[in-house]
């Protein structure tokens, strides 16, 4: 009986904390220079007395061209921020995780085309980089997949796979992987266990902004589980070769 009660006390905190967030007023800070022009809005909101930038900002230069725009969350800069050269063409598009994490670099030159591309992983270090001139490929470097973690899951919570494991028919694992977004090219990717019956997979395939992956897929087979995601990339420039990518991992299944 003690933990019904302190279950249903439980999730009535939760409602009553994400009604709270959700109510929560809106206000904008402007800044001006000495002669009026506007350089910059943030949205925020009040939260026991302190001021948390949470919502758009806005950034302004001298002549009052914007320069960059996105959101906060929590006093953190979150999702797609744009950045602009001062005459106000698109410069760089970066997904932030937080101020010191980019999970995804674009890069543009004047004439509005993308010169630069980088996939970076959760600490923000790069992954991936590609280059262009006028949409033709000048070089790239690192992997375009990039795998994350593997877990079995049981009950809802998430259990690393070691290589030693080995795990039965029915159990439901989730694996994860980073998969480039490179412009100027079209990408197909598909995932399989090696020498199944992949039409008759149990296998839901979620993706998570900007770059993730995210499988979860119900063991079917016994022995040896050889699961690979293959990815392509054919660039449009018509010269560089097609861009070839397959990362596996193996499980063990009774």
């Amino acid at each position: 009986m003690k933990s019904k009660f302190l279950i249903i006390l439980i999730v009535s905190g939760l409602i009553a904390v994400f009604l709270y967030f959700r109510d929560e007023k809106v206000y904008a800070l402007k800044k001006y220079n000495a002669e009026g022009q506007l350089l910059r809005t943030n949205e925020y909101v009040l939260r026991n007395g302190d001021t948390i930038f949470h919502g758009k900002f806005t950034r302004y230069n001298e002549k009052g061209i914007k320069i960059s725009e996105g959101k906060f969350v929590d006093n953190e800069p979150n999702g797609n921020c744009f950045y602009y050269y001062d005459n106000g063409k698109l410069e760089s598009v970066f997904y932030r995780k937080n101020s010191e994490i980019n999970l995804e670099c674009t890069y543009y030159n004047q004439n509005g085309l993308m010169d630069k591309y980088i996939m970076c992983d959760s600490l923000g270090k790069t992954a991936f980089i590609i280059k262009f001139n006028d949409k033709v490929v000048k070089m790239y470097d690192g992997y375009s997949i990039w795998p994350i973690d593997q877990y079995k899951l049981v009950n809802n919570k998430q259990y690393g796979i070691k290589t030693v494991d080995i795990l039965k028919i029915g159990d439901t694992i989730r694996y994860n992987y980073l998969v480039a977004n490179i412009p100027y090219a079209k990408r197909t990717f598909k995932i399989e266990t090696v020498g199944a019956d992949n039409s008759k997979a149990k296998r839901i395939i979620k993706s998570k902004l900007p770059t993730e992956i995210i499988v979860e897929e119900v063991l079917t087979k016994k022995g040896l589980n050889r699961i690979q995601i293959v990815a392509q990339y054919q660039f449009e420039d018509k010269v560089t070769p097609t861009l070839n990518k397959v990362v596996s991992f193996d499980v063990y299944v009774n």
